[in-house]
């Protein structure tokens, strides 16, 4: 397998697991402070997030995994490992903000 696609798939699933969670919160706390409504808020909207944001990095991989031999796949995919690497660092500023400041 080409180093980018697996990188690609490997951040890209990293950020499905990591990234409806941040995306829910990140909702949740734009439209309340209340504790109790922020914990059942997120288990809720992180399900209906990964329910949506999974089938499609799912789908993504799929395609990867079925043209890991391609060269011109290997080149063209590159940007998008970065930018899901960028958003899986974003993610983890997020939580880290969100549990120290």
């Amino acid at each position: 397998m080409q180093k980018n696609i697996a990188n690609t798939i490997f951040y890209s699933l990293l950020f499905a697991m990591g990234g409806a969670p941040t995306i829910a919160m990140i909702i949740i706390k734009a439209q309340t402070s209340n504790p109790e409504v922020i914990y059942q808020a997120l288990m809720g909207l992180s399900v209906m997030i990964a329910c949506i944001l999974v089938p499609i990095i799912l789908i993504q991989n799929a395609y990867l995994w079925m043209k890991r031999n391609s060269e011109q796949i290997e080149q063209r995919i590159a940007p998008v490992a970065r930018f899901y690497l960028l958003l899986n660092v974003l993610c983890l500023g997020y939580w880290l903000s969100q549990q120290f400041l």
